[in-house]
């Protein structure tokens, strides 16, 4: 049996209370969140500066690493942390932008217009999946876009 559903949960438990700025959680935790029928392999975080500084102090020691100016080819972000929490890496993106041969395909994503979803008694933020679906069609994964949209109608 796959563990990764308690990993996932495990892990937003382990969130910090950010009370300050602007973050959501994005990626395939989003998308299981709304019910898709997907399997998270890892816990996106998108965030603002200021509610980013409020996730990474909570994560203390958890935190494995924190780069300004990350580029991996298709993504981009001004900044991005890794940490480890309930053994299943958590990345916090800020400034995030989807990138096509150099050129900005698709910005951050609004993150005071996010959906809130509760995970036992505690709410989170969460991309819409109308967010989700233009951020997948952004990085080219056309099918999980297709899957996304049509589980609105």
């Amino acid at each position: 049996m796959n563990d990764a559903p308690s990993k996932w949960h495990s892990a937003l438990g382990r969130l910090p209370v950010v009370e300050a700025g602007c973050w959501a959680i994005g990626g395939s935790v989003a998308l299981a969140l709304h019910g898709l029928p997907v399997v998270p392999r890892d816990l996106d975080l998108l965030a603002d500066h200021i509610s980013a500084e409020a996730l990474i102090v909570g994560f203390g020691d958890a935190v494995m690493s924190d780069e300004h100016q990350w580029e991996r080819g298709d993504v981009r972000a001004a900044r991005r942390v890794m940490a480890v929490v309930e053994d299943m890496e958590v990345e916090i993106l800020v400034g995030v932008e989807t990138v096509i041969d150099g050129a900005i395909v698709l910005g951050t994503p609004l993150l005071d217009v996010v959906d809130s979803i509760a995970v036992g008694s505690r709410w989170f933020p969460v991309l819409s999946l109308s967010t989700m679906a233009v951020v997948l069609d952004s990085m080219g994964k056309r099918e999980l876009a297709l899957m996304v949209r049509d589980s609105q109608s």
